[in-house]
């Protein structure tokens, strides 16, 4: 049974560290509470400085103490693993909202 939503929004990542031999990344934002059911943004191609606005609804289920991202850079064959980084949702719920760059700057969030 649900304990409530969360909605977090994958606002811009900037000077993602490339990993392409040649052009820049391709990346991409894996996030969940639950490994077992991970959504995710668009990819945005040749891009270092990407720009998603994207939003995502979350069911929350007890024992969801904690959001997970995971950066990666797309390639023809599997992926590079950019960076990653987590909130824990008492965070969100002590204030209501959480706006926060993650993973040493890396991507704006937001959660609410």
């Amino acid at each position: 049974m649900s304990k409530g939503q969360l909605e977090v929004t994958i606002m811009e990542g900037r000077r993602l560290k490339d990993h392409d031999i040649v052009g820049q990344n391709d990346p991409y934002i894996e996030l969940y509470l639950d490994k077992k059911y991970k959504q995710r943004t668009t990819t945005k191609n040749n891009t270092n400085d990407p720009t998603w606005n994207e939003k995502f609804v979350f069911n929350i289920h007890k024992g969801d103490d904690t959001i997970h991202f995971d950066v990666y850079d797309k390639d023809l064959v599997g992926k590079d693993s950019i960076g990653n980084g987590k909130v824990k949702l008492k965070h969100v719920f002590e204030t209501g909202r959480y706006d926060d760059w993650q993973v040493e700057n890396l991507f704006l969030i937001t959660l609410c």
